[in-house]
């Protein structure tokens, strides 16, 4: 794992402990884009209590349906390794975002080991956004490879990089969601 605080398309950001924000509290995203433009991204462990299925007929896997971010919290968006999938868009690593859902849907039905994340929502910044709230000491970028799966992180996944992100970091590692609750 390599890390230095510059963003990139097919970086990770690994929230510091106790920024403030109730949404990005302990998250890992995904940067799927950073330009002149700005960026976006997806929270790869924030769990909705729903599953993929519920929206989606006809959708027989049982993947939960994540929270990717708190723009556009109404539209479905989903990443997978399948380059198979048209009008997909290469995000780094080996990984892909959207394309035909038509297609996409029949793929990972006919192959149940296709891994994929599907999130309702995304995390964007507007332009220097990002790089303000890294100085500020929100975020640490890790830059691949990575030692653990993107599409297959879990809902403790902030805490393990905070473990092995060691030092002052450790601490945090076991920190309660909500410290002020303890």
């Amino acid at each position: 794992m390599h890390w230095n605080n510059q963003p990139a398309k097919g970086t990770l950001l690994i929230s510091k402990p106790l920024i403030g924000d109730g949404f990005f509290e302990q998250s890992v995203v995904y940067l799927t884009e950073h330009n002149d433009e700005g960026t976006l991204g997806f929270t790869l462990n924030k769990e909705s209590n729903l599953f993929v299925k519920d929206l989606i007929d006809d959708f027989e896997r049982d993947n939960a349906l994540m929270f990717g971010g708190p723009v556009e919290q109404d539209a479905l968006f989903y990443l997978h390794e399948e380059e198979r999938i048209p009008n997909s868009a290469p995000v780094g690593n080996g990984l892909f975002l959207g394309g035909d859902f038509e297609v996409f849907q029949k793929l990972i039905q006919e192959d149940q080991k296709t891994t994929f994340k599907a999130f309702l929502g995304y995390s964007g910044w507007s332009p220097g956004q990002l790089e303000d709230e890294i100085s500020d000491g929100t975020w640490v970028v890790l830059h691949p490879p990575f030692k653990t799966d993107i599409l297959t992180l879990s809902k403790d996944a902030w805490r393990n990089y905070m473990h092995t992100l060691g030092g002052e970091y450790r601490i945090w590692a076991n920190a309660p969601e909500d410290p002020w609750m303890n």
